[in-house]
């Protein structure tokens, strides 16, 4: 097992080699990803928990993005910042550590129900899956990245309690929540796939799937049920993230190796959409001995279907599928399929291993056939450097098509304010103190005067004025904070707190932690005692 080990090891750092190096790489996403986290970071340290509203974006006008795009790769980042390490490197060491992970996880998860060297191979095959590099090195998509960790663990726990080890199911549920945690469409994606293999797999105690997803959902409501209630207060439904026929390819694109940089999996320099011929073979091998094997095997067949399905999928004829099916728009690029077959792979790896006769050469020949094959997808389009400030004070919304900005602001403010608090004549800003989200101020006017905070405001922002709550007005054209203010001297506290609905959720998922980890501890110590 150690030697496997080893090489899992070597062979992640021969994948990884680029983030070793000075300097990061160009992406679509990964320049956001950094200033993503050193805006989430000012907000967090500033004593916003968790964070939903980071008032340095959107031209410093405030933009609840953590509201509603996955959290957990960013409180991931924050160990390695706070150990001293800037936002780049923050960024770099997270996805090499999840890349990891999700590799030596996805070999604990098979080794519970195939053999080691089968489970090996299965591993690298998880990790050697050009969609894998494509999110590396072309997209950059740091919350696809963590995903994958919470992937194979998820499996892996299924499979333990499968084999009767009742301790895995809180551990389940743990790894539901980061799953959810992570990347919002792979959980959309994997959680009914991997929820469906459970019910497959636990016969006997189905009730226990439920619950640890069940769990998995609690643990992580302070994130999800927020998003999902305040969608009505942005103009996510509203708007067209992307054009599903324009992400739709070819038969040739799946199938022939190919690789760019471009934002779509199409025209000269479009990005691989391919599924990798490894992976191609594996389906077409694990065909051939599923139609001669006698045996009933629910989790190959259902690995069969979903690797199918997602092709097709994938392919321009399957267009009438997205048109008529609700909710298909919240995928956003049928190309996200390709995780499904990343997944499916793995275990069709294992199956087809298990089944050969010499286990050990016919993993050697898979293991190498997917690192010689996609192992030159690790170069990189240009690496650049980047001055710490580019990514501290950028104040882009880092979303696509600022899905997330409020319905009232019928016009985005275009240019920095010159002051974050703004009074009428003939008040006066006596004193002031502003931190992010949270700003305080000695306020002196003769006679009754408006106060415009140049922050867009959003459910959870409120004013307090000499300690009386204030009702705010955000009706202006950029939607910003305003509220009047009468005659004398007042002390001033604006700052971004918790609706209801965020108050209940994170209580909710406050006591799901402690009841799950109370319950994971109980089943430590009964384990131990006997």
């Amino acid at each position: 097992m150690k030697k496997y080990l080893f090489i899992i090891l070597v062979l992640s750092l021969l994948a990884l080699w680029p983030f070793f190096k000075k300097g990061y790489f160009e992406t679509h996403d990964g320049d956001w990803m950094i200033i993503r986290l050193s805006a989430f970071h000012q907000t967090l340290t500033a004593g916003q928990f968790p964070v939903r509203f980071v008032d340095r974006l959107n031209n410093n006008f405030g933009y609840p993005v953590f509201n509603f795009l996955y959290p957990l790769p960013f409180y991931f980042a924050e160990i390695p910042k706070l150990l001293g390490f800037n936002f780049q490197g923050s960024i770099k060491i997270v996805t090499v550590a999840v890349t990891l992970g999700s590799t030596l996880a996805m070999y604990w998860a098979l080794s519970q129900k195939f053999k080691k060297e089968a489970s090996f191979a299965g591993a690298i095959i998880y990790l050697f899956a050009p969609y894998r590099f494509v999110d590396l090195y072309a997209r950059g998509s740091f919350g696809e990245n963590v995903a994958f960790l919470f992937i194979p663990l998820i499996l892996g726990s299924i499979l333990k309690l499968v084999n009767g080890k009742k301790l895995f199911l809180p551990l389940l549920s743990f790894a539901v929540a980061g799953l959810v945690l992570s990347h919002n469409v792979m959980a959309l994606l994997f959680l009914p796939i991997l929820f469906v293999i459970g019910l497959i797999l636990v016969k006997s105690s189905r009730f226990n799937i439920f619950a640890a997803f069940l769990g998995g959902l609690a643990l992580s409501l302070f994130y999800w049920l927020p998003a999902l209630y305040d969608l009505q207060f942005v103009k996510f439904s509203q708007t067209k993230i992307s054009e599903i026929s324009d992400h739709l390819v070819n038969f040739s694109r799946l199938i022939i190796p190919s690789w760019g940089f471009g934002n779509l999996p199409s025209g000269e320099n479009g990005f691989s959409p391919q599924i990798g011929i490894v992976a191609i073979a594996l389906f077409i091998s694990a065909i051939i001995f599923r139609l001669f094997d006698k045996k009933k095997n629910l989790i190959i067949d259902f690995s069969l279907i979903l690797f199918l399905l997602s092709a097709f999928l994938m392919l321009g004829f399957s267009l009438f599928f997205w048109s008529i099916v609700p909710l298909t728009d919240l995928i956003q690029f049928p190309w996200r399929l390709l995780a499904v077959i990343v997944f499916a792979s793995p275990i069709l790896a294992a199956y087809v291993i298990n089944k050969s006769d010499q286990r050990l050469i016919a993993a050697t020949i898979i293991i190498l056939a997917a690192v010689i094959s996609t192992a030159v997808y690790t170069k990189p389009k240009t690496f650049v450097e980047r001055e710490e400030p580019f990514y501290s004070t950028n104040e882009d919304t880092t979303t696509v098509r600022d899905e997330y900005m409020p319905i009232w602001v019928l016009e985005k403010p275009e240019r920095r304010a010159l002051q974050k608090i703004e009074v009428e004549a003939p008040g006066e800003i006596v004193s002031s103190n502003i931190k992010p989200a949270k700003y305080q101020a000695q306020i002196r006017t003769p006679s009754k005067i408006d106060v415009k905070v140049n922050t867009i405001y959003f459910p959870g922002w409120q004013v307090d004025v000499d300690g009386t709550r204030q009702t705010i007005d955000y009706q202006d054209k950029h939607g910003l904070i305003t509220f009047p203010l009468p005659k004398g001297r007042h002390e001033v506290i604006i700052k971004y707190g918790k609706t209801p609905v965020h108050l209940i959720s994170e209580i909710i998922s406050l006591f799901s932690f402690i009841g799950v980890s109370g319950y994971f501890i109980y089943l430590w110590r009964k384990q131990n005692s006997s």
